[in-house]
């Protein structure tokens, strides 16, 4: 009993800090969102974001930074979806369909918007690469879970498809994060470049934590279940 009792409560625990987390981020996208009243049209002087961008705010990159801003909320919140209704039978038909939606604007949209996007990014080379390494990671999560849903291999599709959502939602993480240290009066350009690296490496590595954890536990309690029967 004391056995159960403690798994009950670490599931319970664990269901709070996933909501806990899930508003949190909810509130830094409504954020985020919030700001897009300067980008419709370009407010320079009162956009953090576009603040000295004038010269620059223009052809190639100022399509892609419209294309990009709209793109990625979208596919943030349909990879929610997604992650919400994988494995469940009753939304498997929905499931496809938001799941190809995602993945043509995440390939076709999000993912070019951002490497344009990422050549002029703010505290030079070093950020830059962090965020078009985002990219090219995000195009290959995609299509890696493409790959094995099309092949019927769902548990890897699962997991590439967790991937990619953790990182289409790091910009979140990037800007709950920049949010506190400026808070704090801690804010660099040294910063900024560890932080367009850091925001997306730290999800995938716990995640990648958790995931090898819960498979030795399922062999460990299968080995358990085998050698008592």
């Amino acid at each position: 009993m004391p056995a159960i009792d403690s798994s009950n409560r670490l599931s319970k625990l664990r269901a709070i800090a996933a909501i806990v987390t899930a508003v949190l981020f909810a509130k830094v996208l409504f954020t985020i969102l919030l700001e897009y009243r300067w980008y419709f049209p370009p407010d320079f002087e009162s956009s953090v974001f576009l603040s000295g961008r004038r010269p620059s705010f223009v052809g190639v990159y100022r399509a892609a930074f419209y294309a990009h801003i709209v793109s990625g909320p979208v596919a943030v919140m349909l990879g929610a979806f997604l992650m919400l209704t994988g494995g469940r039978l009753r939304y498997l038909h929905v499931h496809r369909i938001v799941g190809r939606s995602q993945m043509l604007i995440v390939l076709v949209v999000v993912v070019p918007s951002g490497l344009v996007m990422a050549r002029r990014a703010f505290a030079g080379p070093i950020a830059a690469c962090g965020f078009a390494s985002l990219a090219v990671g995000t195009a290959l999560c995609a299509t890696a879970a493409l790959y094995c849903v099309r092949n019927r291999r769902i548990d890897e599709h699962q997991r590439w498809a967790t991937r990619c959502f953790l990182l289409l939602a790091s910009p979140l993480l990037l800007r709950l994060v920049a949010g506190a240290v400026i808070v704090m009066q801690l804010e660099s350009d040294w910063f900024y470049r560890l932080n367009a690296w850091l925001s997306w490496i730290i999800p995938l590595v716990l995640y990648e934590t958790w995931s090898r954890n819960r498979a030795s536990n399922r062999i460990e309690q299968y080995n358990g279940e085998v050698s008592n029967h």
